[in-house]
């Protein structure tokens, strides 16, 4: 498991922490937690909400670089 490139500042893979899953720096919430939410319609407003430790601004750079990742792959160019 790695750190995605532009995310250094904002997720930590530490073996002591989580037993080394990704999660958001600071905390002990595994990103996948995040993901897992938002697949079942959760909203970032509610994700803070129950998950205090991490910042608005963590989830916004998460969903940020997932944004330019999908449209990467898509092949759609981002002013379009």
């Amino acid at each position: 498991m790695v750190i995605p490139t532009g995310l250094e500042a904002i997720l930590r893979i530490d073996p002591d922490i989580m037993h080394g899953k990704l999660c958001f720096a600071g905390t002990r919430v595994p990103l996948s937690i995040f993901l897992d939410n938002l697949a079942e319609g959760m909203g970032i407003d509610e994700f803070l909400e129950n998950y205090p430790s991490v910042s608005r601004e963590q989830v916004q750079a998460v969903v940020a670089w997932g944004n330019g990742i999908l449209r990467e792959a898509a092949g759609l160019d981002r002013a379009g």
